[in-house]
């Protein structure tokens, strides 16, 4: 054995053998705590970006991202850059590259994606791999290796195949966002009926309040337009929600569900409160206080003069909980109390209520995963798939 050791040891086969297991294994390892740093990195920005578009920038991000990886990294080290949307991008400090994004499939969107590359970066400051046996198997000539890895994540509206038939304008839409900067968020308020708050010593945070959406139907078919949600007012932004059918006035489904897109331009009949609205009211009725549903949102109607079944352009889909639903009619769907605002009952006394039925509510955000993202088409008005493309 101690011949065979020694004929091994001279012949560099023992050295050879620890540099193929020991430094081929640092690096293995090495680029795992990467590719772990860049896939933390890539999915926090995107959630960034999610929440705040305005911060999605390089420079902003950046410095998330160089964090992100630095604490998947046994050493707190490593390096980080960004790139958003294939624009902009650096210099890499490592050829490491993610594979293509997927191909996007014909009316589909593409959504919005930021790669991240992390590089070693050793507590020295280096970016080699210092080797440990290599070394002296090349006589010195080796002295190390810079790993890396990739990561994509792609975030965007959703490729919507079937949605609740509850057209909502684009006007309320922004006037109860406040122009998209403001959605409720019913986790607030659950907590602070709890007491969770005070216990913890934070200020307890404002409730929210529904807002009442009138039915554009039949008043802009007979030429009367609803009061204008915009300031200052403008009565050619329409407003307010419609029960929509088919071009071809089909109605939908038993569940009040259709098959939409943005673009589409489905229609709503003079009579369709009194007669989808009625089948479809008790399908919304079930829905109150329960969780969000997709809606979809138009910006204008075709054509504007005086139609008994108009068209109304879809821009878009939102996540809407609605919280109570009252109508013209006595009997056909009873009135349902909210569950957010104590002035409902007062509200449902204005004019713009005693009108038109009104459905109330609010719009949130919902951020769904998905191991293969696929996305729509249009402006993002709350809802949002997110998921990894590389």
């Amino acid at each position: 054995m101690a011949v065979i050791f020694a004929i091994f040891l001279g012949s560099s086969v023992l050295a050879g053998m620890c540099a193929l297991v020991i430094d081929v294994g640092l690096l293995y390892n090495e680029r795992e705590q990467l590719i772990t740093g860049a896939d933390s990195a890539s999915f926090k920005v995107a959630i960034n970006c999610v929440k705040d578009p305005t911060s999605c920038t390089p420079a902003v991000q950046t410095p998330v991202a160089v964090t992100y990886a630095g604490k998947n990294a046994k050493d707190t080290k490593s390096d980080a850059k960004i790139c958003f949307d294939d624009t902009g991008c650096p210099v890499w400090n490592t050829p490491k590259a993610c594979p293509p994004p997927p191909v996007v499939p014909a009316g589909f969107g593409k959504g919005n994606w930021v790669e991240v590359r992390t590089s070693t970066v050793t507590s020295a400051g280096g970016t080699l791999i210092p080797p440990v046996f290599a070394k002296s198997v090349t006589d010195g000539h080796y002295q190390g290796t810079q790993v890396g890895a990739c990561a994509r994540v792609a975030w965007g509206p959703p490729a919507v195949e079937k949605v609740f038939a509850l057209g909502i304008s684009l006007c309320d839409w922004k006037r109860m966002t406040s122009n998209g900067t403001v959605f409720y968020n019913p986790l607030g308020t659950l907590l602070n009926d709890i007491g969770l708050f005070q216990l913890i010593g934070l200020p307890s945070p404002t409730p929210g309040v529904d807002s009442p959406i009138p039915q554009v139907l039949p008043l802009t078919a007979l030429g009367l337009p609803l009061p204008s949600c915009t300031t200052p007012v403008d009565l050619t932004v329409p407003r307010g929600y419609v029960w929509l059918q088919y071009p071809d006035l089909t109605p939908p489904d038993s569940e009040c569900m259709m098959d939409l897109k943005v673009d589409d331009l489905p229609r709503s009949f003079l009579l369709s409160g009194l007669l989808i609205g009625t089948i479809c009211a008790q399908k919304l009725q079930a829905k109150v206080g329960k969780g969000p549903f997709l809606v979809p949102i138009f910006d204008k109607i075709v054509p504007e003069l005086i139609s008994l079944a108009p068209q109304y352009h879809i821009v878009g889909f939102a996540p809407f909980v609605v919280t109570g639903y009252s109508t013209l009619i006595p009997g056909v769907v009873n009135s349902v109390s909210s569950i957010l605002s104590g002035g409902l009952l007062a509200a449902l006394t204005t004019l713009l209520c005693t009108t038109a039925a009104c459905i109330y509510g609010y719009f949130t955000k919902t951020l769904v995963p998905h191991s293969r993202p696929v996305f729509g088409t249009g402006p993002n008005f709350g809802a949002t798939v997110i998921g990894r493309t590389g």
